[in-house]
């Protein structure tokens, strides 16, 4: 669990680093096509990663999976520190510092910092970002819950390590392909058409994927998660940028990403307690009501972010 707990703090730490980096280096007209490039080269990683594994596994034992995992950890280590150091500098701060850190007192103190960072976005736009957070949420929430149930469900199917590694390998490459199309289409059609339908597209997967038990039913489902996965690379990060100004840049991203990693954190959570009593599936089904809504909210209350 330790070592569980450290690789989630690491996870974070370089997805929300490579945004910021990326945001600082990239044009306002490029913003999409850059952020989809980053999700979507990680998303490679993620779909090679449990076919690769399960191989290994399979053959060598599952420390050989995490050997291998450690030795991608140490050749990346060193290609960041060499990347170049984006920021804008000087910044004027907003807002008091608050003194000390377990008192009463400092709480109220940073609640009110929290407060007064959320009063620096434009009133027209402070809904959009209240929705862009639930949508990240539920972003997190679907997203682990497939790769901690899937897993689950295929075992239960009678699936191999590997051929259960090949499921997320088929997403993987879906998400692969709608790189440049997620990118094309956040830069120049609208951020809402490419967050829509990547909350809505799992919605429908996840109440179909119960009913789904053979392979080639569930890579026809996975293959559409791909393609939702595809479209929301950088969508609701770039809509972000959007919407908050430079000054609060880091820190409201941050708070949108705490609400998702707590959403990351506590899905799995339940999504095991409700695999064990009632079955692996019931997760998907359980969960799908909150995609709805994110995908409703998005579409109804979220303005459009792209400056045409």
């Amino acid at each position: 669990m330790v070592l569980a707990a450290a690789m989630g703090i690491a996870d974070s730490l370089w997805t929300f680093g490579r945004e910021i980096a990326g945001i600082d280096l990239a044009r306002h007209d490029q913003r999409g096509r850059v952020l989809s490039g980053f999700h979507g080269v990680h998303n490679i990683g993620l779909a090679l990663g449990p076919f690769v594994g399960g191989l290994l596994a399979e053959t060598m034992g599952f420390r050989a999976a995490f050997l291998a995992y450690g030795a991608c950890a140490a050749i990346s280590v060193p290609l960041g520190f060499s990347g170049y150091e984006a920021g804008p500098a000087h910044l004027p701060k907003v807002g008091p510092e608050p003194a000390g850190h377990s008192t009463p007192v400092s709480l109220v103190a940073r609640l009110r910092q929290l407060a007064s960072l959320f009063k620096q976005i434009q009133p027209d736009l402070r809904s959009t970002y209240m929705v862009i957070v639930f949508a990240t949420f539920t972003s997190f929430v679907h997203r682990v819950t497939l790769q901690s149930m899937l897993p689950l469900y295929a075992s239960e199917l009678g699936f191999t390590p590997s051929q259960t590694g090949l499921l997320f390998t088929i997403m993987g490459m879906f998400v692969f392909v709608m790189i440049l199309p997620a990118g094309f289409v956040i830069d120049k059609v609208g951020r809402k058409w490419s967050s829509v339908p990547s909350t809505g597209i799992p919605a429908i997967v996840f109440v179909l994927l119960p009913f789904s038990n053979t392979f080639l039913e569930l890579a026809v489902l996975l293959s559409l998660m791909g393609v939702a996965n595809g479209l929301s690379l950088g969508s609701l990060a770039t809509s972000t940028y959007d919407v908050v100004p430079a000054i609060v840049r880091g820190r409201l991203q941050a708070v949108r990403r705490t609400v998702a990693e707590v959403g990351g954190v506590c899905a799995p959570l339940l999504g095991g307690f409700l695999a064990d009593t009632f079955g692996p599936e019931v997760p998907f089904l359980i969960y799908s009501p909150l995609l709805v809504l994110s995908a409703v909210l998005l579409a109804v209350i979220g303005r459009e972010t792209l400056k045409r």
